[in-house]
């Protein structure tokens, strides 16, 4: 039972991502050849500045939501208003600051556009606690509509207000319209209204989980964003740009295999939090699966890179390098993408927060170094030496720690897990030594980007792809079931179709 709900969580948790983030990466691309680096250099620093704000505004609300075995509407009701006063305050905390912030890196343009951004902040507040719930229930369904729906429109907007001269303000104006959207999109999905009630002992119940759930996530964010949010002081936006929109391509990918199952694994492991062999077995088909789309995807990319960032624009071109050591990263973050749900469905959530600070720690001591030692170098070598600092943290340090508390809570060695990334490396190097080779030869490269990227890119793809299905069982069993799925799927729609034709459905009966 509990394997079939995951298979269904996953159908509308990969439909959501899929949509949202393939409509993303295409737009991104295209604002990325119309605006240049240094814009969005400018956009990723004030976004950063953003997102720590909304994670201090949203305290770990969504999680407590999600885990509370007890949950009642008094919590939803109080959770919200709580989001609403903060949001509301925090937004002008937000604009009293801007100007501090553009003084700080020297950037007169981010006062305007932190400002303006403060409204995206504001208008989450109204919908998270709507996405917890539709998340607490399995409704991945009317999340995906929401969420590809909304990514759609801001695209378009984004991309109007660019080819129309806008600059900066044609990333705000994206990121604007698809926040209004979501949230709109979510009231009218949710099915849940809050109601005039605040109780002071269920909002109690909520911080009191969710406050553990903050830190750790500010942690989270200092890991994962902690390089922007120094490197503009550094080595400034054009160079931020760059890194961010490099990290932005793994980001995609990453959250293409790794996020439809990170999504739904907090709701399905903390229900199985009292079922040890249900818990082990859950979280082993999670990691299994990610292991099988994450590694050889990122390694592809890795692959791929000189080829991606040439078909946005030369001046893109320095981030290759980057881009193959934030792959490495990323492959890091997906074998370790569950002990953050392990811990909060244990009820553990400091436990998460101290380790997340250790490795923020260490993060960012080497971005500093970084920072100082290469202050005055080039563009290629700044972003070479921030992206490889990454990488060698997430080795060195995130993958022993994770797999230590991954074997306690679930009962999986990394004996047990070592067996689960043969095959997916070997396919991912492969298609690395495929493309090396490509490239060596010299075919490509007075080709047009695009057919360069089509061809090295359809080669990583069909090698590593013929590897998984040769070597890895699991590969040709999930592979069988999308097949037989999207099969049967069509045979029924045929079937609709036939009988929509020929007798109609009475009014009031399913179809």
């Amino acid at each position: 039972m509990a394997q079939r709900s995951l298979r269904s969580s996953l159908r509308w948790a990969f439909a959501l991502t899929w949509g949202q983030r393939g409509i993303t990466l295409v737009f991104t691309i295209l604002l990325a050849a119309i605006l240049g680096p240094e814009t969005f250099g400018i956009v990723a620093m004030a976004g950063v500045f953003i997102s720590l704000v909304w994670l201090i505004q949203e305290q770990g609300v969504t999680t407590a939501i999600v885990q509370r075995e007890d949950l009642e509407p008094e919590h939803l009701d109080s959770a919200f208003w709580i989001n609403l006063v903060f949001c509301i305050g925090l937004g002008g905390v937000i604009v009293a600051l801007s100007g501090w912030w553009a003084d700080l890196n020297g950037v007169p343009e981010l006062e305007g556009v932190v400002s303006a951004l403060a409204i995206v902040l504001v208008i989450w507040g109204l919908g998270i606690v709507q996405q917890a719930y539709l998340q607490r229930e399995l409704q991945f369904q009317k999340l995906a509509l929401r969420t590809n729906v909304a990514a759609l429109l801001g695209g378009i907007v984004g991309l109007g207000l660019a080819l129309g001269g806008a600059g900066v303000w044609s990333l705000v104006g994206q990121q604007i319209t698809s926040a209004t959207a979501a949230v709109a999109l979510m009231w009218a999905v949710s099915g849940w209204r809050p109601r005039l009630h605040f109780s002071t002992r269920h909002a109690k119940d909520i911080l009191g989980f969710s406050t553990s759930v903050f830190v750790a996530n500010v942690g989270g964010f200092v890991n994962r964003r902690g390089d922007i949010l120094l490197m503009g002081l550094f080595f400034g936006p054009t160079v931020v740009g760059i890194y961010r929109l490099a990290d932005r391509f793994v980001d995609a990918l990453m959250e293409l295999t790794t996020r439809p199952v990170g999504i739904i694994s907090l709701p399905h492991f903390s229900r199985l939090q009292n079922d040890r062999a249900a818990l082990r077995e859950i979280v082993a088909s999670c990691m299994r699966i990610v292991v099988l789309t994450t590694l050889p995807v990122l390694l592809v990319l890795a692959a791929s890179s000189e080829y991606v960032l040439a078909i946005i624009g030369r001046e893109w071109a320095v981030g290759a390098d980057a881009m193959k050591f934030l792959c490495i990263a990323g492959i890091v973050k997906g074998l370790v993408h569950f002990t953050g749900p392990l811990l909060f469905a244990a009820a553990r959530p400091l436990v998460r927060a101290s380790m997340l600070w250790v490795i923020a720690a260490i993060n960012i001591s080497a971005v500093v170094a970084v920072g100082i030692a290469l202050e005055s170098s080039s563009k290629r070598d700044q972003l070479f030496g921030m992206s490889a600092s990454r990488a060698i943290v997430a080795i060195a340090v995130i993958v022993p720690l994770n797999l230590v508390i991954i074997d306690r809570l679930a009962g999986l060695s990394p004996r047990t897990i070592a067996p689960w990334v043969v095959v997916p490396i070997t396919a991912g190097v492969a298609s690395i030594a495929v493309v090396s080779g490509l490239t060596a030869t010299g075919l490509l490269e007075h080709a047009p980007p695009v057919l360069a990227l089509a061809v090295s890119g359809s080669l990583a793809v069909g090698v590593a792809l013929a590897i998984l299905l040769t070597l890895e069982p699991r590969a040709k069993v999930e592979a069988g079931r999308l097949y037989r799925d999207l099969a049967g799927r069509g045979r029924r729609r045929g079937r609709a179709a036939q009988t929509d034709t020929l007798e109609p459905v009475p009014k009031g009966e399913p179809r």
